[in-house]
């Protein structure tokens, strides 16, 4: 095991002194901070604008599909009636060919006591 000197040069290497002391009271070129700072404004104003873009593209595609979802539900809604209104249409039309059969309006007009006029009977065809 290594001991607590040895760990603490390897992870950090020595310098002398001096050259710490400069490096901390030195400065940059003097344009250099007002550059940097001008890039950092538009750099930060990007990344805004960009996660801005990104929110309302997130936010309209959600819109999107929440509205798409609703179509849908109310097309299977109309479907499924438009199911049901023929199927009522199909019994209705049984029922009013089993009325018109011939034979239960004859037996009907004889109980209503008419008579059947041969000459005044007309045949329509749909």
């Amino acid at each position: 095991m290594a001991l607590p000197e040895y760990r603490a040069a390897i992870a950090e290497p020595a310098l002398p002194k001096e050259r710490k002391e400069a490096s901390k009271g030195q400065a940059g070129p003097k344009g250099y901070r007002a550059v940097k700072d001008k890039y950092a404004k538009v750099e930060k104003f990007a990344i805004t604008i960009t996660v801005l873009c990104a929110l309302v593209v997130l936010l309209s595609s959600l819109a999107t599909q929440v509205t798409l979802s609703n179509q849908n539900r109310a097309l299977q809604d109309l479907q499924n009636e438009s199911v049901a209104i023929g199927l009522e249409n199909q019994n209705l039309e049984q029922e009013v060919q089993e009325l018109s059969r011939y034979d239960r309006i004859i037996e009907i007009a004889k109980e209503l006591g008419l008579k059947m006029n041969e000459a005044n009977v007309r045949n329509v065809t749909r």
